[in-house]
């Protein structure tokens, strides 16, 4: 396998790493250590990278210390690109946590962590954080926690961190963010720190080269993955896999489909969330936000084709994540409409291809299939 074309293959990061990256930079400040003008943390997989610190400090008088890193998504279409990322950690007062915050403790030590100004608050449901929080996922949150556990020097008490965004109202308007009910801000998000490289090119020259990588080690079965929550899930499903044969496509599922099908794998498995899994049932052959603004109508009307009420249809129709629809939506209803959805796409998938051996796992956040289809 071209291991050298890969590496080659540049990649960025996201907001979480670049809060992680921050974080560590004001403790070591706090604490009276040294930064450099790059910091090295861990991430999920439990690589290391370094990342620039755009500035730092550390104000005596307030003993708040502050550290910011520019958003360097690299050769994704990004719309958060460049985005000015600040952390500063000062001690705090018992009295003064709210309903909004996290909290962690890292040895002797507990933090508060906190969404500054241009950090939103989630307002809706279906996220992978609880309404009226900061909109500060939980692998973002795990990483500034081992980051700072990371750190050579330690001061026991209680501190907050907060992170703060530079023109977050501006930055989330050109996402998701309001959609599926984020306000006030962007949110602190990732699933392994790193983003891949979506322009099209780039990311399809990769998948290719793995894809090409698989089939010369003569593997039979691959499975094309959206990201990082997928390929750990896949793991446990498919152990028998090797992990050459997990790949992640991440929004170019047409090309990569089409590629994979004339490479002559006995199977292939595409993995996905529920909200991917519904651009696929549309047909959209590139599920990047960029191309594909979410809406419900269609699907809603999909449910009412297949007999819910009137009231549940329109609840369908307002909802803001697919995750969201699930929620409410009885089990055994839920299963069957997730099911007459993957044979949907499956289908799509049949025509882009002519390739009838393929299959459609849908997973739910904590990594369950919850639907799928091997045939229409």
């Amino acid at each position: 396998m071209k291991n050298k074309e890969i590496k080659k293959t540049k990649v960025g990061f996201t907001s979480g790493a670049c809060a992680a990256a921050a974080a560590k930079a004001a403790w070591m400040l706090y604490n009276g250590e040294r930064v450099e003008d790059e910091v090295d943390i861990l991430f999920p997989d439990k690589k290391r990278y370094s990342l620039k610190i755009k500035a730092s400090g550390m104000n005596d008088k307030t003993k708040t210390a502050t550290a910011s890193v520019i958003k360097d998504a690299d050769d994704d279409p990004d719309f958060t690109h460049k985005m000015l990322i600040t952390v500063k950690i000062s001690p705090l007062l018992a009295h003064n946590i709210t309903t909004r915050d996290f909290t962690a403790d890292i040895l002797d030590s507990a933090f508060v962590i906190r969404g500054g100004k241009g950090v939103g608050l989630v307002a809706g449901k279906g996220l992978p954080v609880p309404e009226g929080k900061w909109a500060i996922y939980p692998v973002p949150r795990k990483m500034l926690a081992d980051n700072i556990l990371s750190c050579k020097y330690r001061t026991n008490g209680l501190f907050l961190l907060e992170i703060s965004v530079k023109n977050g109202e501006e930055f989330a308007e050109k996402t998701l963010s309001p959609t599926i009910g984020i306000k006030g801000g962007i949110s602190i998000l990732g699933t392994s720190g790193i983003v891949l490289p979506y322009s099209n090119k780039a990311h399809l020259d990769t998948v290719k080269i793995l894809l090409n990588g698989a089939g010369k080690e003569g593997i039979r079965q691959i499975v094309l993955c959206v990201g990082g929550t997928t390929v750990k899930a896949v793991r446990k499903m498919y152990p028998e896999i090797p992990e050459l044969g997990i790949i992640r496509v991440g929004d170019l599922i047409n090309p990569a489909l089409k590629f994979a099908s004339s490479l002559g794998f006995a199977k292939i498995t595409i993995a996905c969330m529920p909200g991917k899994f519904l651009k696929y049932a549309e047909v959209h052959r590139n599920t990047h936000d960029h191309n594909v603004n979410q809406r419900f109508g269609g699907l809603a009307k999909f449910a009412e084709n297949l007999g819910f009420s009137g009231r549940t249809v329109g609840k369908i129709k307002g909802s803001a994540t697919v995750r969201e629809i699930m929620d409410f939506i009885k089990p055994d209803p839920a299963l069957k409409k997730m099911n007459e959805l993957a044979g949907k796409a499956l289908g799509n998938f049949l025509d882009w291809t002519g390739n009838s051996n393929i299959e459609v796992v849908v997973l739910d956040s904590d990594g369950k299939a919850v639907a799928g289809k091997t045939r229409i």
